[in-house]
């Protein structure tokens, strides 16, 4: 099977449609081709989990937690001063509790509805990692020389980012490209492993600021992220977690050389 034949079987692959037959055929091409492999992460994030993440949002439980909180804390607050008695008509108690109540749990549904920052954050690194698997110019300073990557930033960004090799640790850098991620432009750092494109986005947090390595996962790519050393790191890929945490690993011990 070549590439072409490979590419017409995807949109079937994502949607189940091939026979065992046919799958093996498309699996046994993908093995070998980063090219096709690529394109099978992004047939499958629109015809898979696009759909699926449409439908519905389904409210982090920190969010969920502090909906409930502020519930509780309007139930537990003193009633407030009667402004109806300013009004000519005065609506009988029941219906105003009622209508309290109903403000009350409209707000909390918009609040539930909303993706916290951090959500944001997940769907623009995701979204820049599936942009580049798709365009042409995946990396625009093609390099594993942090000589080269690291001065081609200067004049692009506001800041320098941190750029390390990980090649003798089977983790080459492969280049770099600026992206947008929170309104903001970054840096986003190319890493290779095993034909898989691993996108390390780096801007700068406050010097204070700490937050603890997260993994998730996000419409079929892995993300990891963390702050510490005045920077904030995302990850975003379809390989392995365990090998992805391995160069989160890699990339916190050079942050601290």
């Amino acid at each position: 099977m070549n590439c072409s034949e490979a590419r017409v079987r995807l949109a079937g692959y994502v949607d189940d449609e091939l026979s065992p037959g046919e799958r093996a055929e498309v699996d046994a091409h993908t093995q070998g081709c980063a090219d096709c492999r690529r394109e099978r992460s992004a047939q499958w994030f629109f015809h898979r989990a696009l759909p699926r993440e449409g439908r519905r949002y389904a409210a982090p439980p920190a969010l969920r937690r502090r909906i409930r909180t502020a519930l509780r804390a309007a139930g537990d607050a003193a009633p407030p001063a009667p402004w109806w008695r300013r009004w000519s008509v005065t609506l009988p108690v029941p219906v105003l509790g009622g209508a309290v109540a109903a403000l009350v749990a409209a707000n909390a549904v918009l609040l539930a509805g909303l993706p916290t920052g951090e959500e944001r954050l997940a769907e623009d690194v995701v979204a820049g990692h599936v942009r580049a698997l798709v365009g042409s110019h995946p990396i625009e300073v093609a390099s594993s020389d942090r000589h080269t990557v690291k001065p081609w930033y200067v004049g692009r960004l506001d800041f320098s980012p941190p750029v390390t090799d990980f090649a003798a640790d089977g983790f080459p850098l492969a280049g770099g490209r600026v992206d947008f991620v929170g309104g903001r432009t970054v840096a986003a750092l190319v890493y290779a492993r095993h034909e898989h494109m691993i996108d390390v986005y780096a801007w700068p947090a406050p010097a204070s600021a700490r937050e603890p390595l997260e993994a998730s996962e996000r419409r079929g790519f892995n993300v990891l992220h963390w702050t510490a050393g005045g920077m904030t790191y995302w990850l975003a890929s379809d390989l392995e977690m365990a090998e992805m945490k391995r160069l989160a690993a890699l990339l916190e011990a050079r942050r601290g050389t």
